[in-house]
């Protein structure tokens, strides 16, 4: 099995966001938890933050429940874990590469991992943290356009294990 992290700030929007839609998309792909365990923590969050709500709402619209979501800080266990860390910006991937240098085969920038060679166009998601629901609504949209890049890539690597 495959672990996926997700990594925001607080653990409360970005990252939970991910989460919850990727398992869902690659639910949907007929790929189940025991196949790629998806994930999320935040580099200053306070375990057992509930998440935003203006997250839960942008989810509810889309038919997924963030509310069992409970924050969760980063730990160096579950760095060691993953196989797939996707940091919401380039200093959530900076930020992992402090705590542990031995993980930069593994730590991206959402954007980067999405991104072509060369290619700059998705690098940051902004924190939609303390702002309206149709800022969360823009991040959903941006996540939903990665996390479909993300989809492709896994199912990929899939094929090519199981050849």
């Amino acid at each position: 099995m495959k672990t996926v992290l997700f990594l925001c700030t607080g653990n409360t929007c970005r990252s939970p966001m991910a989460q919850v839609m990727l398992q869902q998309m690659l639910a949907d792909q007929g790929i189940g938890e025991d196949e790629v365990k998806v994930t999320s923590a935040g580099l200053y969050a306070s375990n057992g933050e509930t998440a935003s709500p203006q997250a839960v709402q942008v989810m509810g619209k889309r038919g997924i429940s963030l509310a069992s979501h409970r924050s969760r800080r980063l730990t160096p266990k579950m760095i060691n874990e993953a196989v797939l860390i996707l940091g919401m910006t380039d200093e959530h991937k900076q930020a992992v590469m402090m705590l542990d240098a031995a993980s930069s085969d593994k730590v991206f920038s959402l954007g980067e991992y999405v991104s072509k060679p060369g290619e700059n166009t998705w690098r940051q998601v902004p924190d939609p943290f303390g702002q309206s629901v149709d800022v969360y609504e823009q991040t959903a949209k941006a996540l939903e356009t990665m996390l479909a890049q993300v989809v492709h890539k896994l199912k990929e690597e899939r094929t090519v294990e199981t050849e």
